[in-house]
């Protein structure tokens, strides 16, 4: 396979609207049968026009049917009687029927309502030319490839970006070949490209460095972001220089998402670093001292404080509109929304529940079109007993003398069955016990929606409604019964450590969570930390506490027949990140995935992927929400971003324009 600049790949998927209902009327000589209550649902705005077809019934007949084109959104408030003299005589419906406003979406997903009679966004404090944002979670960089950094703000760069289709366009790659057999990629680097800071040209020996640095494959101590990933895509093989400007990866195991997730800029963090500066002013300068080739240039950085980059100018393929770029690390979002309204800051994430309100304020939404699910894990079912590659015994967490016969957690050794099914129940009543639509009205002002099984959406058209656990707290309490947790005489069935990751609506999600497990009778020992806390856990696969999280099996918008899992859920990628179980399977149908060229097919082994984790349920679901930012519109003309694959709201700040 060759090609020299356009690289075209799945699209991503478009979030499906919800069906809409409005019953036109009619009337004729009446006698009252019943009343019929309808229920309500929305859809958001657009040209589709939604067929609804009216049955009028007596007892369980159908009388009358009739079919009415909705050209509008409405609310409708109903109270139908249903009169009828005869059979096949037309019934009489009492409509009213109040327009609603229409709902704001962002890249097909919903968002609060946009109020009327907006006010005046703050004049913003930042200079001419310049712009102050929040910064996400953790604000952290490094020069070092294995610790990752520099990624969403465009100071490194890779080889490919993505367009507003989610295709990928070369970048640093000049051109590329992939093996006919899938053995490897070589990549041919666009010449003349300089590192900041008088470093030097970009060539081949940056990129050896730089990803044989990051891939725990081949540097055991790397935690780069992704790293199961990279142990997956590349194991132990080093990338090699073949000349000056082309390198050359030798594949171990071939991801359809190579060149947009793997190598791509909105994709995983490991990218091109400078080699010279580490070799010129050594590790612990380059560690505080990110070099890169991308658009903008550190000039002051502070970890979870500040980071303050500067424009470059004649930079090789955009010079930014932005001169000045700073990012503020705000972890509490009432003080991030008094920034905003003040004009502190210019653009900041808020909680949707929130949105409104500051909409009304006179801020702006903006985004890349990404989304996050928040996951569960049920940490501890770490089921594999010999490494999928390797074929070597495997600790594990009842091997290790972590395992403690935790009721979520169960050994998959062939021996214990029915501990195995036990712990299935509890799962699956956890899942159901979790009201995830009042998690989204109360949390998310009703833009979030359920998520039930790990990394499927429910608005893919592929999803299908018998995976979902829907709110059934009576249905909770008798499985974890039948599973041998009655309530004693306190009420109380077990006991559950809990931890929740601080951050990206993790926290409170995770907290409203802990109230409804604990109603069920489940004792939750809670803790709330920084991520950073956890993942040495993780990494060392001795995590046994269920945690929530935004990590793993990537976005709701992510194509369904990408293989989103089978690195960090099972041992083909052991070194890097894992979200705290190891499953045999997952590792099957990530391989199976990957080697099946035939989309329709792929999609079949992903429902496959979806009905086991549906059944076993060793993560669940909580809801899933879109990620955006709100901005001054009297600082920000506007920000054309790249449709982003992963999380983050804003990313590519080379793009935005100033006022």
């Amino acid at each position: 396979m060759h090609q020299s600049h356009y690289i075209r790949t799945v699209g991503l998927l478009v979030f499906a609207a919800l069906a809409a209902a409005v019953i036109a009327a009619c009337s004729t000589e009446t006698i009252v049968e019943r009343t019929v209550i309808v229920e309500i649902e929305r859809e958001v705005p657009g040209p589709v026009q939604t067929v609804i077809v009216e049955r009028a019934i007596k007892g369980d007949e159908i009388i009358v049917e009739r079919t009415v084109i909705v050209e509008r959104q409405v609310e409708v408030i109903v109270d139908r009687t249903v009169v009828v003299t005869k059979a096949g005589i037309p019934v009489t419906v009492i409509v009213v029927a109040t327009p609603v406003p229409e709902a704001e979406t962002f890249f097909g997903l919903p968002l609060p309502v946009v109020p009327e009679n907006v006010g005046t966004a703050p004049a913003p404090q930042s200079a001419t030319g310049s712009i102050v944002v929040r910064a996400p979670l953790e604000l952290r960089i490094s020069g070092l490839p294995e610790e990752g950094g520099g990624l969403g703000v465009s100071i490194v760069e890779k080889f490919f970006t993505t367009d507003k289709g989610g295709n990928a366009v070369n970048l640093l790659a000049e051109s590329w070949v992939l093996a006919d057999d899938l053995s490897s990629l070589t990549i041919s680097l666009q010449k003349g490209v300089q590192f900041h800071g008088d470093f030097g040209e970009m060539t081949a020996d940056d990129v050896v460095w730089s990803y044989n640095r990051g891939n725990p494959g081949t540097n055991p101590v790397s935690v780069t972001d992704g790293g199961s990933n990279w142990i997956s895509f590349l194991g132990n093989n080093e990338v090699v220089a073949i000349d000056s400007h082309t390198v050359k990866f030798t594949i171990a195991t071939f991801d359809p998402r190579w060149a947009t997730f793997l190598l791509g800029q909105s994709g995983l963090s490991l990218a091109v670093n400078s080699k010279a500066a580490f070799d010129q002013m050594g590790e612990d300068w380059a560690r505080e001292n990110l070099i890169g080739t991308g658009p903008f240039k550190v000039d002051n950085y502070s970890r979870d404080d500040i980071l303050e980059l500067s424009a470059v100018e004649g930079h090789w393929r955009i010079t930014p509109d932005v001169k000045f770029y700073t990012a503020r690390s705000i972890p509490d979002e009432a003080v991030a929304e008094a920034a905003l309204k003040t004009g502190a800051v210019d653009i900041s994430e808020v909680p949707l529940r929130n949105m409104t309100a500051m909409q009304k304020a006179g801020f702006i939404v903006i985004g890349a079109g990404a989304g996050s699910f928040h996951s569960i894990s049920f940490s501890g079912n770490y089921w594999e007993s010999e490494h999928f590659i390797t074929g070597e015994p495997l600790p594990s967490a009842f091997g290790n003398g972590t395992f403690n016969d935790s009721p979520w957690m169960a050994r998959n050794d062939g021996e214990h069955e029915e501990e195995m099914e036990n712990a299935r129940l509890v799962r699956t009543a956890l899942s159901l016990a979790i009201d995830r639509e009042l998690i989204s009205e109360v949390l998310f002002a009703g833009a979030a929606w359920p998520n039930y099984v790990y990394g499927a959406d429910i608005n893919n058209p592929n999803w299908q409604d018998k995976w979902a656990t829907p709110y059934d707290p009576v249905l909770a309490g008798q499985l974890l019964d039948q599973a041998g947790y009655p309530k004693n005489d306190k009420g109380i069935r077990f006991e559950m450590p809990f931890f929740i990751r601080i951050g990206r609506g993790d926290e409170e999600i995770g907290t409203a969570v802990v109230g409804m497990w604990r109603e069920l009778g489940v004792d939750m020992q809670e803790w709330k930390a920084q991520y950073q806390t956890y993942r040495p856990n993780l990494v060392g696969r001795t995590a046994v506490a269920p945690w929530i999280h935004s990590a793993g099996a990537e976005s709701p918008q992510a194509p369904w027949d990408w293989p989103v899992m089978g690195n960090s859920e099972c041992s083909r990628g052991r070194g890097g990140f894992n979200i705290g179980i190891e499953i045999l399977e997952l590792c099957e149908f990530f391989v199976a995935m990957s080697a099946e060229g035939d989309i329709a097919k792929r999609i079949e082994l992903r429902n496959a992927n979806v009905e086991f984790l549906a059944f076993w349920m060793p993560v669940i679901g909580t809801v899933a929400r879109p990620n955006v930012a709100l901005a001054n519109p009297n600082k920000l003309e506007s920000w054309d971003m790249p449709l982003n694959i992963r999380e983050a709201a804003t990313h590519h700040p080379e793009f935005i324009k100033l006022k």
